[in-house]
């Protein structure tokens, strides 16, 4: 059974997500609730909560300018954007035309997963053994489209998550290569073991995390939404099913950037899971970035 998250029938770790639709029907409106404005100070237990998970040693994900933009423009149904990239390092993902190219470099293995967008498949890398997501993505989906510089037009799951792999984070699940076909991509996604979504995890405790627990995921998942903030991309999709958990060490990885889209003042279009819509685009029709990540 596939809800959203990649689960195997034969085995507990669970993948990735195939993307929500972008400009899915919305759901009924909620009743309009008064909403007001304040200014909150941290709470001084708040302040001893994130000393106790990050000592001031720790340095987190390393920062970048938000990339620049050089044309906005709207094409429906596929909006298009042309956005700089920043310098390409040597660990950036490749993009290869050949399927020749991608069979040989990597050896596919059991489905993990499949829904409207696409299928994920557990895979290996062969040359040295890596395991790895192997995420295929139909062309004849209407997915939204930037340009990076260097890279061309490129779908928005794949571009936001080069621009997020730019800088190292590893709390953002890193895309290893890219591949293009006439009908479809291939994405190679790095596929850490054991893991699960937290989705998944939450579901076998019980429906519930401990306080020790919901502090360690919520410090780490606000460690790769700051990072995502730095390069210019707003997630807009952040849910249980799309947090993916290393069961051995606790560590978290965002992925599933299928619904993002790159920052800006504000938004008239919801892209991601109603249910966890802000409450603002419900009542207004319009929401900001950072109120809709909080």
């Amino acid at each position: 059974m596939f809800v959203n998250g990649f689960k195997s029938a034969s085995s507990p770790a669970v993948l990735g997500t195939v993307s929500t639709a972008v400009g899915s029907q919305r759901t009924p409106r909620a009743k309009p609730v008064k909403i007001t404005q304040r200014h909150h100070k941290i709470p001084r237990c708040v302040k001893r909560t994130i000393q106790a998970v990050y000592p001031p040693e720790h340095q987190g994900c390393k920062e970048t300018d938000q990339p620049s933009i050089l044309t906005d423009t709207d094409e429906p149904p596929r909006k298009r954007r042309i956005i700089e990239s920043p310098e390409k390092p040597a660990n950036q993902p490749i993009k290869h035309l050949s399927k020749s190219h991608w069979t040989t470099a990597y050896e596919e293995g059991e489905l993990l997963g499949s829904g409207g967008f696409g299928r994920v498949f557990a895979g290996i890398r062969k040359e040295d053994g890596l395991p790895v997501a192997i995420k295929y993505v139909s062309k004849m989906i209407p997915y939204g489209k930037l340009q990076l510089t260097g890279y061309g037009w490129l779908p928005i799951e794949i571009a936001l998550m080069v621009l997020a792999n730019a800088t190292p984070c590893t709390k953002i699940l890193k895309i290893l290569d890219w591949y293009e076909e006439p009908k479809r991509y291939i994405v190679i996604l790095e596929r850490p073991e054991p893991c699960m979504d937290l989705e998944e995890f939450c579901s076998r405790q019980g429906g519930r995390l401990t306080e020790l627990e919901a502090r360690i995921v919520m410090f780490q998942l606000m460690e790769a939404l700051q990072h995502c903030k730095s390069q210019g991309i707003l997630h807009r999709d952040v849910k249980p099913e799309n947090i993916l958990i290393q069961t051995d060490t606790f560590q978290v990885k965002l992925f599933d950037f299928g619904c993002g889209d790159l920052i800006k003042d504000s938004y008239n279009e919801f892209a991601g899971t109603h249910q966890y819509a802000p409450p603002e685009w419900f009542i207004q029709g319009q929401y900001l970035a950072d109120p809709a990540t909080v």
